[in-house]
């Protein structure tokens, strides 16, 4: 039986980071929207704080731009959780100058962006770009002093692309965009949701990219190992776990570790084919026999790394 990989650890770490922000943030901007109309005068008894301002439409208008502003980080950070993730084992990044690129790039998620363009040729441009944008005003805004100008080809083919722009991006005016990019001004609702998206689409296009690249045999002896490795019990070896784990799966009857296999991968996110699959990986069957075929042994030599 094959199996199939739809997504990347590092994909559901990014959707449970980010998840349903636009969602999220509309929610808060309708409560905030109460306050300014005055339908919301006094806090709930079981907040247990003191809210009394002074001007109460200011603060909501004042707490709205927190929002935004937070949101926008928390979008930006999403992207930098799933590069940091994507080099972890299992490795989804498996080339050896794109892993030196992001790990070159320490703490700048500029600089990874910029590593992401380098080793992703085939990308489209639009959501890079849109991204770049929002990192730069991030930075400009926060008055850092690197990484404070977007490539300035991306800012061409933003301004280049106005109709596309609007029609992918729920009417997001390129212009204005860029007018405020450069103003430093704060960023608007549709502009932080339009970021949001953008964020969406360029990771689905690096995971389905990587997955595409991947060699499969490798990415399944990292699942498997980074299994082993991970169930640690108090006061326990490594060297220790890896064998009880080997053991709780692959010393299980034949008749039974097939099944058990299965569901150790099942848990990491494998799944049986689709027939409605559009993107992905599929696991070869004889690469999951050969798996099911280990011994508590044999599986520890078979999945460890080379380094």
């Amino acid at each position: 039986m094959a199996l199939y990989l739809e997504q990347s650890p590092s994909r559901k770490a990014f959707k449970s980071l980010l998840g349903n922000a636009n969602h999220l943030i509309i929610t808060a901007l309708v409560g905030l929207d109460g306050i300014e109309r005055g339908v919301v005068r006094g806090i709930p008894d079981d907040l247990r704080t003191v809210w009394s301002p002074k001007n109460a439409v200011n603060s909501a208008r004042r707490s709205r731009r927190l929002i935004l502003d937070m949101a926008l980080i928390r979008a930006i950070d999403a992207i930098d959780v799933y590069l940091r993730e994507a080099v972890r084992k299992p490795a989804l990044v498996q080339s050896n100058g794109f892993r030196r690129d992001l790990d070159a790039a320490v703490l700048s998620i500029f600089r990874k962006l910029q590593a992401v363009a380098r080793h992703g040729p085939d990308l489209n441009d639009l959501p890079l770009a849109i991204v770049f944008v929002m990192v730069a005003w991030r930075n400009r805004s926060a008055h850092t002093e690197a990484d404070r100008d977007a490539p300035e080809h991306y800012l061409d083919l933003l301004r280049s692309s106005g109709d596309e722009v609007a029609s992918r991006f729920s009417g997001l005016s390129a212009e204005m965009l860029l007018d405020g990019y450069e103003a430093m001004r704060p960023p608007t609702f549709k502009e932080v949701a339009s970021l949001i998206n953008a964020a969406h689409h360029l990771v689905a296009a690096i995971d389905e990219l990587m997955l595409n690249s991947l060699d499969i045999e490798q990415f399944l002896k990292d699942v498997v190992w980074t299994s082993l490795s991970d169930s640690r019990k108090l006061n326990e070896q490594i060297e220790q776990a890896r064998k009880r784990r080997a053991a709780s799966i692959w010393g299980k009857d034949p008749s039974d570790r097939g099944d058990a296999v299965l569901r150790l991968l099942a848990q990491k996110g494998f799944s049986k084919i689709s027939t409605k699959q559009r993107s992905g990986i599929v696991v070869p069957e004889v690469l999951i026999s050969t798996l099911q075929r280990q011994t508590p042994k044999s599986v520890l030599r078979w999945a460890r790394p080379a380094d």
